[in-house]
């Protein structure tokens, strides 16, 4: 009869505990034993190290090989520890708890129990002293059922991450091997406990269950998927990664974060494909951050060819192939090093060594040397930078497309390009706020009171290019953007003074017209007016005999030769008529278009030859 009240006490108390706990299983062979898993989930996430296991040494130590004076000495090498990896994991595999209540149970026996972990990350001391636990219960409870106690001291253990980190200094040590599986089991139950709740999204403002939110990693913020999704792919293909982060506006903003733009880094690619996004768009996401990554980092060498202009290899910035070897490295945006740029001043100390000079570009696969630009030219030749003062045709229409549709921002510069909206601008790099139209800075908190006040050049001019920026030139800009315009017109009306072939002189007033020349003098007449005026006709050519004359028929001759040009004139009318006319001619410059033959007709004979050779004089 006692033996019966026995079963019957284990069975009562196997079915109440059944009751409470639903997912307690029961033997079929034996209806006194019964098994059941008790989930471990630390209040506090619990730091669990991963050591690397080593051959012939403990999983967290690593024996380092003796130097070579050590070696020598014959002293042994000192152990170091490795580096630890180590994880927060707020979930482990759960505490597997078989109970088996024997014949005489519970007054004469205590109950068996037997602790174990799949995979065994608990260490076995541990699970002894959980074991032990449970007898020492069953002796304090006086020799009475204690299966529901136990049940609930197993729970808050695993509450308490069973004193582990109080052992080791606040960390867990599991092998390696371990690793992959902890990790996993971490992040499946934490997604399968954020499932079972409600949310409100922080865009839609809308109630959602956890299966169609998801929680950001780094700040906890939950949206719906939806949402992120939207928002994300609108940003990735409009190129604007930088705003790929969380989407609550106060995150990161915190009083006591003391470097901001630090605390707002963008998702992780991983991350991205478990809201999830396309891994087309993961992958424009990642070559869009290694791109503006390289382009403001300004020691990056670009491919000199024109249709190219790609980043030479760069070990800091490699090429991303493969999305799960994408490591986030945002804190070397303010570590980049210097710009080198090389000019012909540059002094040969100043230029990269020659084994550092060959460049190949990760577009075109092209390889050149970075100081002269050229083709590779190999480690023996000498080579000096090229001029690169003087912009190309691609580059200077790039340059004039920047001026004409962007406003600088008033921060860092950089050009911004209004497409649609009003004129206050948000700037994609230092997310400087300020106005379109003049550049000047506006207060993030009242950002349209400078569009309110009338002694600003832009009050009531909220709206204007509401449309976008095309480059009409029908706005009124003020600031950095007004002196750009004028420069650009000055710069037009240069250009068409040059093509006009007037150029910079033709502003200025014409010249004064020249003097008029002055009079001749009469008292010195040209020699082909004195000519004119004188009987100079040479006598004919005097026979052989002639110059044995006696001297009275030269004085004769002489005389005859010295007349006066009045008793002369009659017989030589014809021929001073012809002179006459090419003096003329030869005051106007026209001599040229004389002919001589006019003197030979009027004479009859070509006497006026002998008076002037034009070859003599």
């Amino acid at each position: 009869m006692a033996e019966a009240d026995t079963e019957d006490e284990r069975e009562i108390e196997l079915s109440s505990i059944t009751a409470i706990f639903p997912e307690l299983v029961l033997d079929p062979a034996n209806p006194f034993v019964a098994s059941i898993d008790l989930p471990v989930a630390p209040a506090s996430p619990l730091a669990v190290v991963f050591p690397p296991s080593v051959h012939g040494a403990p999983p967290n130590l690593l024996l380092t090989p003796p130097n070579s004076d050590d070696g020598q000495k014959g002293q042994s090498s000192t152990i170091q520890y490795l580096p630890q990896d180590a994880h927060p994991l707020s979930y482990l595999p759960p505490l597997h708890l078989q109970i088996t209540l024997p014949d005489g149970y519970p007054a004469e026996v205590a109950p068996h129990f037997e602790l174990s972990t799949w995979p065994k990350w608990l260490p076995e001391f541990a699970l002894r002293r959980l074991k032990d636990e449970g007898t020492k219960l069953w002796e304090d409870y006086g020799r009475s059922s204690v299966v529901f106690a136990y049940i609930d001291l197993l729970q808050q253990a695993a509450e308490r991450g069973f004193d582990l980190a109080e052992e080791n200094e606040g960390l867990l040590e599991v092998p390696q091997e371990m690793k992959i599986s902890l990790l996993d089991f971490d992040i499946k139950a934490k997604r399968a406990t954020f499932e079972q709740g409600t949310y409100d999204c922080g865009v839609c403002l809308e109630p959602k269950k956890g299966s169609a939110c998801y929680q950001l990693a780094r700040c906890c913020h939950v949206f719906c998927v939806a949402c992120l999704q939207d928002f994300y792919n609108n940003c990735i293909i409009e190129g604007d990664v930088g705003s790929v982060r969380c989407l609550a506006p106060d995150c990161g903003k915190t009083a006591s974060n003391k470097r901001k733009r630090k605390s707002e880094k963008t998702l992780n690619p991983s991350e991205l494909l478990q809201i999830p996004l396309e891994q087309a768009t993961v992958q424009r996401y990642v070559d869009l951050k290694r791109k503006k990554k390289l382009e403001s980092d300004k020691s990056t060498v670009h491919c000199p060819r024109q249709w190219c202009q790609g980043p030479a290899r760069s070990k800091k910035y490699p090429k991303i192939t493969n999305i799960a070897d994408y490591v986030d490295s945002e804190s070397e945006d303010d570590d980049s090093a210097p710009a080198q740029t090389f000019t012909n001043d540059t002094p040969d100390n100043k230029l990269p060594p020659i084994h550092e000079r060959l460049c190949i570009c990760d577009s075109c696969a092209f390889a050149f040397c970075r100081v002269c630009l050229s083709g590779w030219h190999g480690e023996f030749a000498r080579c000096w930078p090229r001029n690169v003062s003087e912009l190309s045709g691609d580059e200077k229409l790039s340059y004039d497309f920047i001026r004409l549709h962007t406003s600088p921002c008033p921060t860092c510069n950089s050009p911004c390009q209004k497409t649609h909206g009003c004129n206050h601008m948000n700037c994609f790099v230092c997310n400087t706020h300020f106005c379109y139209l003049c550049s000047a800075w506006l207060d993030p908190q009242n950002p349209y009171q400078h569009f309110n006040n009338f002694k600003s050049e832009c009050y009531q001019r909220l709206w204007e290019l509401e449309e976008g920026d095309e480059g009409l030139g029908n706005v009124q800009f003020a600031g950095a953007r007004a002196a750009e315009a004028a420069a650009i017109a000055a710069a037009a009306e240069e250009d068409q003074l040059a093509r006009q072939g007037l150029g910079a002189a033709a502003a200025a007033p014409p010249p004064p017209p020249p003097a008029p020349a002055p009079p001749r003098a009469a008292v010195n007449p040209p020699l082909v007016v004195a000519m004119a005026q004188m009987n100079i006709a040479r006598p004919p050519a005097p026979a052989q005999g002639a110059a044995r004359r006696a001297p009275a028929g030269d004085a004769q001759a002489r005389h005859a030769a010295r007349r006066p040009v009045a008793l002369r004139q009659p017989e030589q009318q014809p021929e001073r008529r012809g002179l006459q006319r090419f003096l003329d001619m030869a005051n106007r410059d026209e001599e040229d278009e004389w002919d001589s033959d006019e003197l030979d007709d009027l004479d009859g004979g070509g006497q006026f030859a002998g008076v002037w050779d034009r070859d003599r004089w």
